[in-house]
Formats: C-alpha cells, structure tokens, sequence
C-alpha cells in the first residue's frame, strides 16, 4: 500500500535510490542523473525538513517494502519580503503514473502551504511541452503566469517553460 507522508530521516537511503532511478526516467527534471551523487547524498537527504518553517518534502511510500515511488517539496525564503510565498515541485516514478500519487503529493503540499504556513501562494516552474503535467496542475488551480524563454538545456537544446501560480487566500 502506497502512503503519503513527511519526508523522515530514515528513509534518506531509499530517497536517494529513488532520485537515482527517477533522474533516467524523464527529461522534466532539473538534474541530470551524473548530477545526483554531486548534489545529493545521504547526510544532505537527512537535512530534508530540518526546518519545517523553510522547507518541507512529502513522499510517496510503499509502506510494506519501504520503496520511495514519489517525492514533492515545496520551499520558500524566511525573509519578510518573500515570505508568503513558495515554490513547489515534484515527481513520481515513471512506474506509477497515471495512478493518481502525484495528486496525492499536491494535496499534501497546498494542506502545508495553506493551513500550516498560511501563506498566499506557490509559484512552480514547467516545460512548457509537458502538457501532462501542466493539465495535472490546472486541476489543482495552478494558472500559468509567465513563460520563460529557457527554462533547461536538455542535450544542447534549450528547451522553454512556463511558470505558474496558484493563490491559497482569496
């Protein structure tokens, strides 16, 4: 049974596993796979939500295996000026698309973002020719609010995104 929760400490193992297979999967992300074992490792993975105020990642776990199938964050800057708002991103497991854990994700992180950080909104940033994703997001209220002429360089090829938005108080 896949369950979603905080991000713990000792799972940081099987997260970095999981960022490992994950960075194959897709061109969506903005790490390439050489790039993990330089920006990642086990002591950084269990700085995840070292401050819950800051930072704060939710997962998607097999409980019985213990197998990481998805990962969403959402960040903000603790300064006044920036405070109330947050960048959110996220993935899943090419394995478990289409399986609705990615909504789950989403709907964990907005819970945080709104009812325990209370803030006014999440910015995230998108390919612009992932319409699987942005679909996925217009569901959750996220508008798209800007359009960036290079958002990554995927092999060579600088590929255009879109940022979008969604307002939590009204």
């Amino acid at each position: 049974m896949i369950k979603i929760m905080p991000f713990e400490k000792l799972d940081s193992k099987n997260l970095l596993g999981y960022l490992k297979k994950v960075s194959l999967q897709t061109n969506n992300l903005g790490i390439e796979s050489q790039e993990i074992s330089a920006f990642f490792n086990v002591e950084k993975i269990e700085r995840f939500n070292k401050n819950s105020e800051a930072s704060v990642s939710f997962v998607a776990k097999n409980d019985e295996t213990g197998q990481i199938i998805g990962l969403a964050q959402i960040t903000r800057k603790l300064r006044i000026r920036y405070k109330n708002q947050a960048e959110f991103a996220i993935s899943v497991d090419k394995e478990y698309w289409g399986q609705h854990f990615g909504s789950k994700l989403i709907e964990a992180c907005i819970n945080q973002a709104a009812s325990k950080w209370r803030i006014d909104g999440l910015y995230l940033e998108v390919l612009s020719d992932n319409q699987r994703a942005i679909g996925l997001y217009q569901k959750y209220g996220f508008k798209v609010v800007g359009d960036l002429p290079i958002l990554l360089t995927i092999s060579g090829q600088n590929k255009p995104g879109k940022i979008m938005f969604k307002e939590l108080k009204k």
